[in-house]
């Protein structure tokens, strides 16, 4: 049962993560497309688009799973509290990680983040909020730096692109035109002195 409800959620977390990184996608294809129509129909456009797509789904679905582990913290709390409750003492290294497996056992998907534990020297009584605390401090520490490996492939992602773009072919696409509207004035003009003279 354990397996999958963990299961679940991980595939409900790349579900997510798709749809993130999807949007995102689209957000930065209409802004590349508004500074440069050439910019999108370059190959340098689709392969860093591809490695791009599957890097942010990556860190997306990790970003989402902790924010699901994370919304469970204080389910965990009360868990526990019910667990250790009427006991007294001080728990040791062993106890604390007895009691981490207890938990990852009741809520898998922190196992995915948190499993090894130590809270030697705190009270029975005490063990739920600390555990509680150091969880949501490290999961929130781990959802920060998702944020930042995302924005920094963003960041790199249109620097590649734009450094590889080529605005020249816009610019020889015009004065082509241009070209193009002198050649046919001037033969326009060749044909009206040719009639004057006949």
């Amino acid at each position: 049962m354990a397996f999958w409800g963990l299961f679940s959620t991980a595939i409900s977390s790349v579900v997510y993560g798709i749809v993130i990184t999807a949007a995102i996608m689209a957000i930065l294809y209409g802004v590349l497309k508004a500074l440069s129509d050439g910019i999108v129909r370059s190959v340098p456009f689709f392969i860093t688009g591809v490695v791009m797509a599957v890097l942010l789904t990556i860190q997306c679905s990790l970003l989402v799973g902790a924010i699901e582990a994370k919304s469970v913290a204080g389910s965990m709390e009360i868990y526990l509290n019910q667990q250790l409750e009427g006991q007294q003492g001080i728990v040791g290294a062993r106890d604390s990680q007895e009691i981490m497996n207890n938990v990852i056992d009741h809520f898998p998907i922190i196992g995915t983040y948190l499993g090894i534990a130590n809270f030697a020297g705190h009270e029975i009584s005490d063990i739920a909020q600390v555990m509680h605390d150091t969880m949501v401090d490290y999961l929130n520490t781990y959802i920060w730096h998702r944020v930042f490996w995302i924005l920094g492939i963003i960041v790199v992602g249109c620097v590649v692109v734009l450094f590889f773009d080529k605005p020249n072919v816009s610019a020889g696409r015009r004065l082509a035109g241009v070209s193009r509207h002198d050649g046919s004035r001037a033969r326009t003009g060749r044909h009206q002195r040719v009639s004057r003279r006949r």
